[in-house]
């Protein structure tokens, strides 16, 4: 599906951890519901049908997510640079954004993942569905890809950056699975707490933020689209963040 790889895309980025958890999430669900209480039955039996969900239902689920994101962006931003002035442990840094994180749209929809790619997939072709997932891809401004240090980013320099921040994201799952009582952690918090610090990590090596990251990757789309090395290196981070998840990512 179209959407979904440009998803992925935005999931490779070091700004958007989110995004690639929603698309990670579909695999963990399954899991989930086998071992569901009677009560967790009763609940998912009476959600509502997907053919039942309408194009402006839709619409505003995806206002929801954006409104999510874009609250959690400017969150991430101020943990950033807090990672950056002090240490902070694995643990302390998953507690400050569990703390703020808001609550999953799809989950106050009683929607998961699977029925979400389908009602994407139903509406794919209405101009606000492919708006709102143009924004959930977390295109940055015009403005930022036109300043002057985007513009002095190389694509060499992308994929150095990307091949740096996988090496500092396969340390942080190694660390992860030695925390205790691991499984009881939220994996969406999980994922946007490894976003700050990997993201920290990135700043303090490179001086560049997520955003800035991310409006190199789109600025150079082109020709990272056609560079092996650059598509390597986005399947072993995706891959990473599956691991971190606890589930397997498929491409």
């Amino acid at each position: 599906m179209e959407w979904k790889k440009i998803l992925l895309l935005a999931g490779a980025t070091a700004g958007s951890a989110a995004v690639l958890w929603y698309l990670l999430k579909e695999d963990k669900s399954a899991g989930k519901l086998a071992a569901s209480s009677e009560d967790e039955r009763r609940r998912l039996a009476a959600k509502p049908s997907v053919e039942e969900i309408t194009k402006e239902q839709v619409r505003q689920i995806l206002k929801e997510i954006i409104n999510s994101q874009d609250q959690m962006k400017g969150f991430i931003k101020e943990l950033t640079q807090e990672l950056l002035s002090q240490s902070l442990s694995f643990d302390e840094t998953y507690k400050k954004v569990r703390a703020v994180q808001p609550k999953d749209p799809l989950e106050s929809h009683g929607l998961s993942m699977t029925d979400f790619d389908k009602l994407l997939d139903k509406y794919q072709q209405d101009p606000d569905v492919r708006d709102s997932i143009a924004k959930i891809m977390g295109a940055p401004s015009p403005s930022n890809m036109a300043s002057e240090k985007v513009q002095s980013i190389s694509v060499r320099k992308v994929i150095e950056v990307h091949n740096f921040m996988l090496q500092e994201l396969e340390k942080l799952v190694e660390d992860f699975q030695k925390v205790p009582g691991k499984e009881g952690y939220d994996m969406k918090t999980v994922t946007i707490a490894a976003q700050a610090i990997v993201g920290s990590k990135i700043e303090a090596k490179f001086g560049l933020t997520s955003e800035d990251i991310e409006s190199a990757v789109l600025m150079y789309h082109a020709n990272l689209a056609t560079d092996q090395d650059f598509a390597q290196v986005n399947i072993k981070i995706q891959h990473a963040m599956g691991k971190l998840m606890g589930t397997t990512f498929t491409n």
